[in-house]
């Protein structure tokens, strides 16, 4: 796996170094019990450095990571285009941690007993915890459409998805050609049934359909040729109207066609062909393909449901404004994996970071949940190859301020594109590295309101007094 001179530098930083420059010492990997225990390590690992930060290292935190690379889902888009870098998109997931923090290198959690306050490992290894945070994300599941995996780990074949296989070395760039290798005949973008991780993160038709627009009027791709976007769901966007609407009326817009009610169950490499299948009836149909892109679908991770942490999607069961679960008051959710009314993302995690630190903080300590997540929710939508608009939502259907601005494109619409486009990657890896808090503040922690009568000892007005001589009693 190629790896940056940036990652590299990183990668030898923490944990081989504690203890030489810092009197305190890293947490042991093999203790039995820990104060906070992180499954995940994409948003779990930044949350872990976060909670360290604001404790001073009064917690013993162990992150549990099963995969040493994270994607970078919300540069998906500009890393098809080849305008970022293989090594940006693809990260070593321990970045995210600090020298301090234990993880289980690499052996994933398979299950969890939440009666017991303990999780094992895939070695059978058996972990104590007082508090627990979820951050596992949503389960991929390419076992779901037959014949799948195979025709996307092929280069030859042309059949995409929005990951890259875990196999392919790093000279593998066949991520490129969905854009750029589709000359003639039946292209097909292929959504799967919610819930699924990269809703309207991975909608990537637009950009697709100005490119080949493009390419066709320089004589680079045939005129003879047909769009389609398969859809089993009803709406685009689950959770905001004007964010659907926007979907649907650009498409129509574009002559882009939608086939509403059908989903992709097998690929056959060989002969190119897609099999479709009703949602209602059952009924299926099998067509010639030329191009094919497919989501990813997903699956509820096996450990949740056994320890009755779902809901019947198959993820977490949260309050949706503390992420606390509703059954068992000492385990938190963070990102994809919560059932949330609202558009899971990459940015929704991130805005779920304060909250999950601070309520974890405030739930060891015994006092009551202040911070709240509002279920704001940011995804870039790339309506072309050089301009790009946000959906950003919150829960309610509530519009954000700046929801859709720029979407007819223009100038301001490029900015926003070059902007991303150029300064993402640098942003990512800032909060990945602990050089700023992320959003909403990023150099500024975000903080919360604490409840009527209470006080905050450690907050700066609390240290300030205690410095400043107090009032004297007159005699």
């Amino acid at each position: 796996m190629l790896i940056s001179g940036m990652q590299l530098r990183h990668s030898l930083t923490p944990r081989f170094f504690a203890g030489v420059f810092n009197k305190r010492k890293p947490t042991k990997k093999d203790l039995d019990h820990y104060d906070v225990v992180v499954i995940g390590c994409n948003l779990g690992g930044v949350l872990s450095r976060q909670l360290d930060k604001v404790s001073h290292g009064k917690y013993k935190i162990m992150v549990v990571l099963d995969q040493n690379i994270n994607q970078i889902t919300p540069i998906r888009q500009i890393y098809e285009q080849q305008k970022t870098a293989k090594t940006d998109f693809l990260l070593n997931a321990k970045l995210s941690l600090n020298m301090f923090t234990a993880h289980s290198d690499q052996v994933g959690c398979s299950t969890i007993l939440p009666e017991e306050n303990a999780i094992v490992l895939r070695n059978g290894r058996r972990i104590g915890y007082n508090q627990l945070v979820v951050a596992m994300g949503q389960q991929v599941n390419y076992e779901a459409i037959k014949g799948f995996e195979e025709a996307w780990q092929d280069f030859d074949s042309p059949v995409f998805t929005n990951l890259d296989h875990p196999s392919w070395r790093s000279s593998n760039h066949k991520y490129t050609r969905w854009h750029y290798n589709f000359n003639h005949g039946e292209a097909y973008f292929c959504i799967p049934q919610f819930p699924f991780s990269g809703e309207v993160e991975a909608y990537n038709f637009f950009l697709s359909q100005r490119i080949w627009e493009w390419q066709t009027a320089n004589g680079r791709q045939s005129p003879i040729k047909k769009f389609t976007i398969i859809q089993p769901n009803e709406r685009f966007v689950q959770y905001n109207d004007a964010g659907d609407s926007f979907f649907k009326e650009e498409l129509k817009r574009r002559n882009i066609n939608v086939e509403y009610g059908l989903k992709l169950v097998e690929v056959n490499k060989q002969y190119n062909t897609a099999t479709f299948e009703d949602v209602k009836t059952g009924n299926r149909q099998t067509r010639n393909f030329n191009h094919l892109y497919a989501v990813a679908p997903t699956k509820a991770h096996e450990p949740l449901v056994k320890a009755g942490l779902t809901t019947s999607k198959g993820l977490l069961d949260v309050n949706i404004k503390t992420l606390q679960h509703n059954k068992y008051k000492n385990i938190f959710g963070l990102g994809d994996v919560n059932d949330l009314p609202t558009t899971n993302c990459f940015w929704a995690g991130f805005h779920q970071l304060h909250v999950v630190r601070n309520n974890i903080e405030r739930n060891i300590a015994g006092k009551s949940l202040n911070a709240e997540y509002d279920g704001y929710s940011k995804v870039p939508i790339i309506l072309g190859q050089n301009t790009l608009t946000f959906l950003c939502h919150k829960y309610n259907n509530e519009n954000a301020w700046h929801n859709l601005y720029f979407s007819n494109g223009g100038f301001l619409a490029a900015l926003r594109y070059y902007n991303w486009c150029k300064n993402f990657k640098k942003a990512f890896i800032d909060i990945y590295l602990e050089k700023n808090w992320g959003p909403p503040y990023y150099k500024i922690k975000k903080s919360f309101k604490l409840p009527e009568g209470e006080t905050d000892e450690h907050g700066f007005m609390s240290k300030l007094s205690k410095l400043l001589p107090g009032k004297k009693e007159s005699h």
